[in-house]
């Protein structure tokens, strides 16, 4: 009996371990509740760090949030109907959660901060023995927590009487490389287009490993065949990319398609374009193209009805100052974007689910003139169903995620600012799809969930709250 006793205790103890990460989480909100449901396991071990101790208590009302909230989402789910009173129960706990989360994150932050400020290398090297998401997402402090690492690494090698596993900010450090180098891979020309591009040729076609740094995101590559040449469109970037190509000279070849190719390409792709055969063997062949790239899919089928969420925290009110049409910058391309009134450093957060594409955060100059408008901080972000999302005005280092992230709805992605073509301190957004190849990506009319409804006409001068 004693041994089944401590058998059965020490099989617990290992289940207990782990307990976070073996769960089915609810598919209810999953978009809200997985990513907080997902942080608990990693919040689990931050209780054991000695220098965060005194936030313990904050941590486990965390953890025993998520796991009550985690079984009423699975009650939710199996009893396959809704209950409205349920429903509004079980999201008024994910608001918790989230708020209990961001309480957290700073003030995990702010210990980070102060360790390293104070040069405490012991307090430093403590908290980030636990792998945080957050740390990787926030650019600022990714930044400071590499180069002190960089800093004291062999310093703290030397004088600590543990071993400590490096290996954590070692990927780090290498992301954060990569980092910088994103945020010029998609130079603001590229935006509007890529002109008059040469074909590269190549001898034979090796493995396609798409490179987001490369310094030209799309190529076409001509390879030799038996019996011509084969044209591949080579897409590095995390976005979709509309290519025209166009021949000015085919000599003793056929095209397997007709002249000149317009389509759209998915993001880190390689899509063979065309063929051309020798007409006859005995003869000179030779052909000459080029194309032309823009940003974007050409004509998507995109969701006319889908809502959006306002670009701020839920339940909080900011004024829209300028709206569809609006008599100030809001023509031509950005017809259909939006302005809410910001102090500088409000949480901007995703209005859809998407991938990063491109960002831009160094910026630091401001205007009332269109000299100004390249000078804007920003994200892009693309959707399934080929629009994209840009947030622009942004505060300098105000950027909260990396190029190719994947971002939930409502995800918080960066803080507002007063960079570039402005006025005063205020968020940008609009939706663009491209209609045009010449043109590139174009707003489009879009529509958003307030608390009051649906909103398809937004009236400026109004306060929205956010739902």
């Amino acid at each position: 009996m004693k041994t089944f006793l401590i058998l059965f205790l020490y099989i617990s103890l290992l289940l207990s371990q782990n307990h976070f990460s073996q769960v089915h989480y609810p598919k209810l909100y999953s978009q809200l509740g997985t990513p907080l449901f997902e942080e608990a396991e990693s919040f689990e071990r931050l209780t054991q760090v000695p220098h965060f101790h005194n936030n313990r208590p904050m941590l486990e009302t965390y953890l025993q949030k998520v796991k009550t909230a985690i079984e009423h989402g699975l009650n939710i789910d199996a009893e396959h109907s809704l209950d409205l009173e349920k429903t509004k129960a079980y999201l008024k706990e994910l608001r918790e959660l989230q708020r209990l989360h961001d309480q957290i994150e700073s003030t995990y932050k702010k210990e980070l901060y102060k360790s390293i400020h104070a040069d405490k290398q012991d307090t430093f090297y403590s908290l980030i023995s636990v792998p945080l998401p957050f740390i990787n997402t926030d650019m600022r402090l990714k930044e400071e927590v590499v180069h002190y690492y960089k800093k004291t690494k062999q310093s703290h090698q030397s004088s600590s009487e543990r071993q400590y596993d490096f290996s954590y900010l070692s990927e780090l450090s290498r992301d954060f490389r990569l980092d910088q180098q994103s945020y010029q891979y998609m130079h603001t020309a590229f935006q509007a287009s890529q002109k008059d591009q040469e074909v590269e040729e190549r001898n034979t076609l090796s493995e396609f490993t798409p490179d987001a740094q490369s310094k030209r995101l799309v190529q076409v590559i001509s390879v030799k065949t038996q019996n011509g040449f084969d044209l591949y469109l080579e897409n590095h970037a995390y976005f979709d990319v509309t290519i025209e190509l166009k021949a000015t000279e085919l000599i003793n070849l056929s095209s397997s398609k007709s002249l000149p190719i317009v389509g759209s390409f998915p993001a880190q792709s390689r899509t063979k374009l065309v063929n051309f055969s020798i007409r006859d063997p005995r003869q000179k062949s030779q052909f000459r193209t080029f194309f032309n790239a823009t940003i974007g899919r050409i004509n998507p089928d995109y969701d006319k009805d889908y809502l959006y969420a306002l670009p701020y925290a839920r339940g909080e009110a900011y004024t829209l100052t300028q709206g569809f049409n609006g008599e100030n910058t809001h023509k031509d391309q950005s017809a259909y974007a939006l302005d809410f009134k910001m102090d500088e450093g409000t949480r901007v957060h995703a209005m859809r689910e998407g991938i990063v594409i491109a960002l831009e955060e160094k910026q630091t100059e401001h205007g009332f003139s269109p000299a100004f408008a390249e000078k804007s901080n920003h994200i892009i972000i693309q959707h399934d169903d080929g629009t994209m999302a840009m947030y622009g005005h942004l505060k300098p280092n105000g950027v909260k995620v990396r190029v190719g992230q994947k971002v939930y709805k409502h995800a918080f992605i960066g803080l507002s600012g007063n960079t570039g073509y402005t006025s005063g301190p205020h968020l940008h957004v609009h939706i663009s799809a491209v209609k045009d190849l010449k043109t590139g990506p174009m707003s489009v009319p879009f529509s958003f969930l307030a608390q009051r409804g649906r909103i398809d006409s937004p009236e400026e001068m109004t306060r929205y709250i956010a739902k």
